[in-house]
């Protein structure tokens, strides 16, 4: 597998995403899909608020191409709240549609909410409960992930119109084979995999 990591600066991480397609083969569509892969995590990840470092790297073997994103903070939780405390509504903004719910995943894990409870607390109101992987499961490492196939799953079994609704409508859902965000003690890792050679 060969890796490519860089900080998670935008213009840099599409720079490097055109280069690994050229250097792979994509063309044309494909290409372009990775890229819009890439600028859906790095949208997210600019409407997050608060001081945190990230780092955006690229695995691939051959077409099969894994976009991670990770990130730390030296906020926790107690402060994550504060922060958001002096907002107009005291809360974090309102998540429409896949690409913001996980975003809201990705904060939890970012704000130090490795705890199950607290976690669920924060989250499940954006994806009722979708998609959640307990301890053990999911990420290797990871104490609690998220995956967007599980998601799939869920939301089909509960057969939630509205939730398939945005998943029909979302950029990365209609092109990722996978997207799982993985809550660790040190952060929280955003992947996207992609295998183009199928």
């Amino acid at each position: 597998m060969t890796q490519y990591k860089i900080k998670a600066d935008v213009n840099e991480v599409l720079e490097l995403t055109e280069r690994i397609a050229e250097s792979i083969g994509l063309k044309g569509a494909d290409a372009l899909r990775l890229r819009l892969l890439a600028e859906e995590m790095m949208s997210m990840i600019q409407a997050i608020a608060g001081e945190f470092s990230a780092e955006f790297r690229i695995e691939h073997e051959g077409k099969d191409c894994r976009l991670c994103l990770s990130a730390k903070s030296d906020l926790d939780y107690a402060k994550r709240k504060e922060l958001l405390s002096v907002s107009t509504s005291g809360k974090n903004t309102a998540r429409i549609g896949i690409m913001e719910k996980i975003r809201g995943i990705f904060e939890a894990g970012l704000w130090g909410m490795g705890e199950g409870l607290a976690m669920q607390a924060e989250y499940a109101p954006y994806v009722g409960g979708y998609g959640l992987v307990g301890i053990g499961d999911g990420i290797s490492g990871a104490m609690y992930s998220w995956s967007m196939q599980k998601y799939k799953t869920d939301v089909q079994a509960e057969n939630d119109s509205d939730a398939w609704d945005e998943l029909e409508k979302s950029i990365i859902a209609n092109i990722a084979d996978e997207v799982s965000v993985g809550v660790r003690r040190d952060g929280v890792e955003l992947t996207v995999h992609k295998n183009f050679g199928v």
